[in-house]
């Protein structure tokens, strides 16, 4: 026992000695010296990156970020404003916007009637058929009623655009 406490008071005393001694200029200086800016950047990046992977893998781990489309989709047809999605079209393409009521109608029925059950898909072929055999200048009216016609998935919104003089003249 003896022997512990002079071992001990030994490592003390020479613990207290080298903390309480001065240094000397060979003791302050490292062996080399590494710039802060080599070190510093590369962490910095290596954290951002790390933490944008983590919110991404956070996000795409969320059950709530695949919601299906029948929760996505309007619930009713009343909820749109029909004189703001008409103003909104005569914005965006020009005062002389039309659609093809057929065209909108068949594609909203075929997407209304999808939206309880499997994801209904646009048959392209048919699509770019239809498109090729439209009038020149009406092309692009005729994605805009095949495209309002899916997204909206309203047939009461096509018939209401076409009785609001929106149809184009077959």
């Amino acid at each position: 026992m003896d022997l512990r406490a002079v071992i001990l008071a030994l490592v003390a005393s020479v613990f207290i000695v080298l903390q309480e001694a001065p240094m000397t200029k060979a003791q302050q200086q490292p062996a080399f010296e590494l710039p802060v800016e080599l070190v510093g950047f590369p962490v910095i990046i290596v954290a951002v990156r790390l933490s944008n992977f983590v919110k991404k893998l956070a996000y795409s781990l969320n059950p709530k970020t695949y919601v299906g489309r029948s929760r996505r989709a309007v619930d009713s047809a009343d909820m749109i404003d029909m004189a703001e999605a008409e103003k909104r079209l005569v914005t965006e393409l020009g005062e002389n916007v039309c659609i093809y009521s057929r065209v909108c109608l068949h594609h909203a029925e075929k997407a209304s009637k999808s939206l309880g059950r499997s994801r209904y898909s646009l048959d392209w072929d048919d699509i770019f058929s239809h498109y090729k055999s439209s009038n020149e200048k009406n092309k692009e009216f005729y994605l805009l009623s095949v495209f309002l016609g899916d997204i909206v998935a309203s047939p009461k919104f096509c018939r209401q655009l076409a009785k609001r003089g929106r149809q184009c003249k077959d």
